[in-house]
């Protein structure tokens, strides 16, 4: 087996067709007669729709189609369908600004938007609720009227007896953290095509983090069968998360298309997306965490409460994921986790890289922050005394495979000289540093249920290898680190891979790219596959070199017989095989993450983790007494792979992950007034650019144990999940004042100086 493709930062297979202009999205696909979508949204946070006037509309020349309500099925979707909430269009109430009321389809894009415009909508407000709290009052304004309360979704987790572990704890610290909603800013805007054909199958083009369950959630909400809809994914500018569940925009565009006879293209303004795309969810985090004098914490408690906008989106497997984290990091012996999500006047939250942890992550150790320096010792020293370690099951039920967190710790804090730089004198500048750590999925999750993935592997008589994967590359590389493992299992060079993925009806079933789970779940069926083809191609090595198989070396797509110096190109074997005796070359993998025995979602609780990574991030900031600024100077980033696939790509993961968290802790956050967006463009939301970056060290720590393809973790998430709240630990480090809200903006430091002085 080769040995020079895994862990070596190669080029990504897709890096030509991106950067000369050749990768198709879907805003660059051009078909005959394609029209285009335009949605009516409400301007309205919450009111009854008395009527629609649509007739103006329609006589517009140009226009081929107007649609309400009254013209699209009128079943309710949501991810989970048994809390459907949502409908493709409101046909009696509107809940946020933005909501969908019509739609249109025409001829161009200007046509388009004056049809919208000439759409009389007459409404009768009702009263609106933008607070989690105000929504929990009594006699709070129902965003659902059907419902007895806004309280949507509830999850109690209880491990141990916290109550008697805090009155007997020699140390408590409690705090309430705030987060807020989050855009995800993708630079390619949410969009679709729809396209039915002459036998009534729908093809949707669209950027979807999961096309096979897209697929059946746009089959459910048409009440059409699975079988007539086939999800065709382009190359995607970004997704985070906000492209998981279906967006009500691909069945609009499926009724405009059926209706018109042509294809129709709906794409989100930038406006749009900030103002009624799907942001991360905030969250309200009330905790306390106790300890031992000796350094041990053995209580942790824990009340969040999330706001879920106006409909049911990813907030409950959120939530629930941000249980499992909290009940994993540490082994804490005595976990009560209470949380519940809450309906508000507001665009729906949906999944956003981290999955929930970066919020509790950003309170739980900045309260380990606390603890420390309320008993008096060192927070690196506090963690290393509580760190996870291999081989163990934790207090809430928590496997942990490989483990390397203190590994990760030491790492991190050698490279940050987190000694000389807590003991050093202050020479006038507001600088200082700070750590912290996280636990995250490297692997997916039994969420569904299940957790299964499959891959094929054709060889063909040119000798090029065809890699049929449902490992979804959204700009994270998945086809490149799918490329590099069947290309080492199999021993053929990486130029000779060919990834085709991306269609519901070429590849198999999946799940859909999250929860880093394309390296373990895809990247172990893409092994087993491309092992099942290397013993076909020995056979058949064996066959016309008259040799045994297990003498058969294959390298760098070469083939001989071990001893021999006779080398062949991997085509002319596979060339012998196919046009001498008929027989192909091919190869089938599998991967079923098994489930633990009577497994259910609640009593499972953390064993729904196939493989958790481990990180640390040291952090140093300078902050500006006169304008308040926060800079980040320097992250070190110790994140634990496993095995590292592609090292280029595992630091470009983490130094992206980096940036969204800068973002996270001092910059984004969506300002609403009545409940209207007004920072809807990036002139007005900021994110990090490159001036904003700091010097970033990433150091990746490799770990046994782990089930993963060569044993590998998945590295696209953790890497945001700890860098909000190790810059929060380091501006305390600058300037003695501990926030609990993000971001932390220069007015709230300003603020914090001025009381200090």
């Amino acid at each position: 087996m080769s040995t020079c493709i895994i862990g070596k930062g190669l080029p990504r297979v897709d890096a030509v067709p991106k950067v000369t202009g050749a990768a198709q999205y879907t805003v660059d696909l051009k078909m005959p007669g394609l029209l285009v979508g335009k949605i009516l949204r409400s301007p309205h946070a919450h009111a009854r729709i008395k009527s629609i006037d649509t007739s103006a509309a329609e006589q517009l020349k140009g226009v081929l189609a107007v649609i309400t309500a009254k013209d699209v099925p009128d079943g309710l979707f949501s991810f989970y369908q048994w809390l459907a909430d949502k409908n493709i269009l409101c046909g009696e109430t509107v809940r946020y600004i933005g909501d969908e009321v019509a739609a249109v389809a025409a001829v161009d894009d200007d046509t388009a938007e004056e049809a919208v415009s000439l759409i009389k909508v007459d409404y009768e407000l009702l009263p609106a609720v933008f607070d989690v709290h105000a929504a929990l009052e009594p006699g709070a304004p129902l965003v659902h009227d059907d419902k007895e309360s806004n309280s949507t979704w509830s999850v109690e987790r209880l491990f141990g007896d916290p109550d008697k572990a805090l009155a007997e704890c020699d140390f408590v610290v409690e705090g309430t953290y705030v987060t807020h909603a989050q855009a995800h800013t993708c630079l390619e805007t949410s969009n679709c095509i729809a396209k039915w054909d002459e036998k009534d199958r729908l093809t949707i083009w669209t950027n979807a983090q999961a096309p096979h369950t897209q697929r059946q959630e746009v089959a459910r909400i048409l009440g059409i069968p699975r079988r007539n809809v086939r999800v065709i994914n382009s190359y995607m500018g970004g997704g985070f998360g906000s492209k998981l569940v279906m967006d009500v925009k691909l069945p609009i565009a499926s009724v405009l298309s059926r209706l018109t006879g042509r294809p129709v293209r709906i794409v989100n303004t930038r406006s749009e997306e900030f103002t009624t795309g799907k942001t991360r969810y905030p969250y309200t985090m009330s905790l306390k965490t106790g300890a031992m004098k000796d350094g041990r914490i053995v209580v942790r408690d824990l009340t969040v409460i999330g706001d879920a906008g106006a409909y049911h989106d990813k907030g409950p497997a959120t939530i629930n994921f941000s249980s499992m984290m909290f009940g994993t990091l540490y082994d804490v012996p005595n976990i009560r986790f209470q949380a519940q999500m809450v309906y508000t006047n507001k665009e729906m939250g949906t999944a956003f890289r981290g999955f929930g942890n970066p919020q509790l992550t950003f309170a739980t150790e900045s309260q380990l922050d606390e603890l420390a320096h309320k008993m008096g010792i060192d927070p690196l020293d506090l963690r290393l005394r509580n760190s996870n370690c291999s081989m163990g099951t934790t207090s809430c039920g928590a496997e942990i495979c490989g483990c390397a967190m203190t590994e990760c710790m030491e790492a991190a804090s050698e490279a940050i000289e987190w000694s000389q730089k807590k003991a050093r004198p202050s020479d006038g500048t507001l600088r200082g540093v700070g750590l912290a750590n996280m636990v995250h999925t490297g692997g997916g999750g039994r969420f569904y249920g299940y957790n299964s993935a499959e891959a094929f592997i054709k060889l063909s008589d040119e000798g090029t290898v065809t890699l049929i994967t449902s490992a979804l590359d959204m700009g994270q590389g998945s086809h490149t680190t799918m490329a590099q493992i069947a290309a080492e299992e199999l021993g053929v060079s990486l130029s000779d891979i060919n990834v085709l993925s991306h269609d519901t009806e070429l590849t198999p079933y999946d799940l859909g790219s999250w929860g880093s789970r394309a390296t373990f779940m895809d990247g172990n069926a893409v092994q087993a596959a491309a092992r099942d083809a290397r013993a076909a191609l020995a056979e058949a090595a064996a066959e016309m070199l008259e040799a045994d198989p297990a003498d058969i070396v294959i390298e760098e797509s070469k083939v001989w017989v071990k001893g021999s110096s006779e080398k062949h190109d991997l085509f002319e074997i596979v060339d012998h095989a196919v046009n001498a005796h008929g027989i192909p070359i091919s190869g089938t993998g599998q991967f079923v993450d098994k489930l633990p025995e009577g497994y259910t979602i609640p009593t499972a609780f953390a064993k729904n983790i196939p493989c958790f990574s481990f990180g640390t991030q040291a952090v140093e900031v300078e902050v500006d007494p006169e304008t308040g600024q926060v800079r980040v100077l320097r992250v070190v980033a110790a994140h634990e792979t496993g095995t590292t696939i592609n090292q280029t790509m595992s630091e470009g993961q983490i130094e992206g992950s980096i940036a969204q968290g800068i973002g996270f802790a001092l910059m984004e956050r969506l300002v609403r007034q009545e409940g209207k967006v007004q920072n809807d463009r990036f002139l007005d939301y900021k994110i990090p650019n490159i001036g904003d970056m700091p010097e970033i060290e990433t150091i990746l720590v490799e770990s046994v144990g782990t089930k993963g393809p060569f044993g590998a973790k998945g590295i696209g998430e953790p890497g945001l999940v700890p860098t909000a709240p190790a810059i929060a630990n380091a501006v305390f480090d600058a300037i003695g004042v501990r926030f609990h809200e993000l971001p932390i903006t220069r007015d709230m430091v300003l603020e914090a100086l001025k009381e200090t002085r």
